[in-house]
């Protein structure tokens, strides 16, 4: 899993691509926590424009990132889903429990209000 990151006003937006499996979910979120720790102020925006393919083992990132971030009174906002990584958070009834938005200027809008 790859990701890349940039930084809009006090929000981090993370870019994932590839698959988010349970071969690659563990390192990604040992990725993702230390840039929570490193960017102690800031929501964070997850775009999943590239993720081709998620398993359990990738909701358990999303799952975790809410929480941890949840701890701290800070936000994560999740956008650009496409259909099928859409539907497996339909199926395990997790759409209520995020934030979920069609486009990265939605999810920032958002977090701008929060």
């Amino acid at each position: 899993m790859d990701f890349n990151t940039k930084k809009v006003n006090n929000n981090v937006v993370i870019y994932l691509a590839g698959r988010l499996d349970v071969h690659l979910s563990a390192d990604t979120e040992k990725a993702i926590n230390e840039l929570i720790k490193s960017e102690s102020g800031s929501n964070f925006v997850l775009n999943l424009n590239d993720v081709e393919y998620m398993s359990s083992s990738g909701l358990r990132i999303f799952v975790s990132t809410m929480r941890i971030l949840k701890e701290s009174k800070r936000r994560l906002a999740l956008c650009n889903m496409n259909n099928a990584v859409k539907k497996i958070f339909e199926v395990v009834e997790l759409t209520d429990m995020f934030d979920i938005f069609n486009t990265e200027d939605e999810a920032l809008n958002f977090l701008k209000k929060v």
